[in-house]
């Protein structure tokens, strides 16, 4: 005889229950995708650390120290006296920056602090007295492979006291209306305090300092 047609409720009711081993091997394939993803980031995250790390390996071995340097100091207006002695300083930084890509720097703060030396002491340098100090008036950016020249400027006025006796003496003796031509005096220049930023990471180099000694005209 011909079996009766079964109802799809009747198919469903009869499916059997999935076993135990099905659902364990179900929740361990879930498992191995949550495993593969997690290994997959991490091992990307891993790969990234070592790329970076080879890169900054790379840049500090094939990086050159720049040359930075006072290369003039010039006196302009210059009047002195017994009592009192005015006069402005031009100093002329230069940088010379001979790295690559990302060694660019942009210079943020930088002093000039100025001294006066004897240079007719036994050593040519005597007692050195402070004159006065010139900052950087605004950011200066040093690019790559570059050379960068840049004005450290000041006004100088030294007036007569105690303290300052030396200096005006050595200043009359050096740059006086009766000292003969030509007319010069020892200057030290003391770079320092630069606080300056290099491949985008701030970089504080105020104890950092580069003394430069000049003979300068007084005329």
């Amino acid at each position: 005889p011909q079996q009766a047609s079964r109802s799809p409720s009747d198919r469903i009711w009869r499916q059997a229950p999935p076993s135990l081993a099905q659902s364990e091997m179900a929740e361990k394939r879930r498992r191995c995708t949550f495993k593969r993803c997690y290994c997959c980031c991490y091992c990307t995250f891993f790969l990234l650390i070592l790329a970076i790390g080879l890169f900054a390996a790379i840049v500090v071995a094939n990086f050159v120290q720049p040359e930075v340097t006072v290369k003039k100091t010039q006196f302009t207006g210059f009047m002195v006296s017994p009592s009192q002695a005015t006069f402005d300083v031009d100093l002329s930084i230069f940088i010379d920056n001979p790295n690559d890509w990302p060694i660019k720097a942009t210079i943020q703060e930088l002093k000039a602090n100025l001294y006066s030396l004897d240079k007719k002491a036994a050593d040519e340098i005597g007692v050195a007295h402070y004159m006065g100090l010139a900052t950087l008036p605004k950011p200066v950016v040093v690019d790559v492979q570059s050379q960068t020249t840049f004005i450290l400027a000041t006004n100088v006025t030294i007036k007569s006291n105690p303290e300052s006796a030396d200096l005006l003496s050595r200043l009359n003796r050096d740059c006086g209306t009766l000292t003969a031509s030509p007319k010069t005096t020892k200057v030290r220049v003391v770079l320092a305090d630069t606080v300056a930023s290099v491949a985008g990471v701030d970089v504080d180099l105020s104890g950092y300092e580069i003394p430069v000694e000049f003979l300068v005209p007084c005329e």
